[in-house]
């Protein structure tokens, strides 16, 4: 599967941010979508690009840090399913996906998908 991404980046805090477009290839639908994002990360390590930075402590749909907005919907399409335990099924070949933090006043940006959750914890 071959998928258009729009994923936010964004450096440090104070950074203004920008959604930039990555390809991602090879995308298999029994990757969950935080092993596409490995996947896509492993490839821009290669060209020598920063990987996309996003938390994923569990990866077994408990803890939450997962929190994305896929496509405008937090965590993704598929309801009561956090983004860790999406999988890729859910999207079609040729998809375009927009990725973005989870935004509040009280969860900062901290780099491109991560926010700072100090004010949960």
């Amino acid at each position: 599967m071959k998928l258009t991404l729009h994923v936010w980046r964004q450096k440090n805090a104070v950074d203004k941010g920008r959604m930039e477009t990555i390809t991602a290839d090879g995308i298999s639908s029994d990757m969950s979508f935080l092993e596409m994002l490995d996947l896509v990360n492993d490839r821009l390590e290669k060209e020598g690009v920063e990987p996309i930075a996003f938390d994923h402590d569990c990866r077994e749909g408990i803890c939450g840090t997962c929190s994305l907005m896929i496509n405008g919907v937090a965590h993704g399409p598929e309801a009561g399913t956090t983004a860790c335990q999406l999988h890729m099924r859910s999207f079609q070949d040729g998809d375009s996906i927009h990725i973005e933090p989870w935004r509040a006043r009280a969860f900062p940006v901290i780099r491109d998908l991560i926010v700072d959750r100090a004010s949960f914890e």
